[in-house]
C-alpha cells in the first residue's frame, strides 16, 4: 500500500468520522423546520429596538447597526392578545468585550412565557464599541 495512505491511518479514519458526524448534524438542523400550532397566531412587530447588554463592562457607548429589528412572534390567541410591542425587548450580548470594530454579533429577543420566537429579521447586527 502506498505509504500516504497508511501513515497515520487512524488519525485520518478519526478525521474522517468527525467530518461525517458534523455533516450529517448540520444536514438535520437545517432541515428541521419551525412549525406553528393550528391555533397559535403570528404577529410581526417592526421597529423593535436593539439594546446592547453586558455582565461586565458599561456599553452605554456601543453603536448598533441597524439599530432596530423586525420580530416575528407566534403563540396561542390569548397570549398574542395581551403582548405588547413593549414586552419584545432585542439585545444583544457584549459580555467579554472592551472594544470592538465590526463586531458581527447575534440578536437575542426576550420573550413573556407562551410566546415564541419565529424569526429575527436581521438576526445580527454589527457592534462598534470604543475602546475605555
Amino acid at each position: 500500500m502506498p505509504d500516504w495512505l497508511t501513515k497515520d491511518f487512524y488519525w485520518k479514519a478519526f478525521s474522517l468520522l468527525m467530518a461525517i458526524g458534523i455533516w450529517l448534524t448540520v444536514r438535520r438542523e437545517s432541515e428541521a423546520q419551525v412549525t406553528i400550532p393550528p391555533n397559535d397566531i403570528r404577529n410581526t412587530y417592526r421597529d423593535v429596538p436593539v439594546i446592547a447588554v453586558s455582565a461586565g463592562a458599561d456599553v452605554h457607548q456601543a453603536k448598533l447597526d441597524p439599530q432596530t429589528v423586525i420580530a416575528t412572534v407566534s403563540g396561542s390567541p390569548e397570549v398574542m392578545n395581551r403582548l405588547q410591542r413593549s414586552d419584545i425587548h432585542a439585545f444583544v450580548n457584549l459580555t467579554g468585550f472592551n472594544a470592538a470594530q465590526n463586531l458581527q454579533q447575534t440578536v437575542e429577543i426576550s420573550l413573556p412565557n407562551g410566546a415564541t420566537i419565529y424569526s429575527i429579521e436581521p438576526s445580527t447586527v454589527t457592534v462598534t464599541l470604543p475602546k475605555p
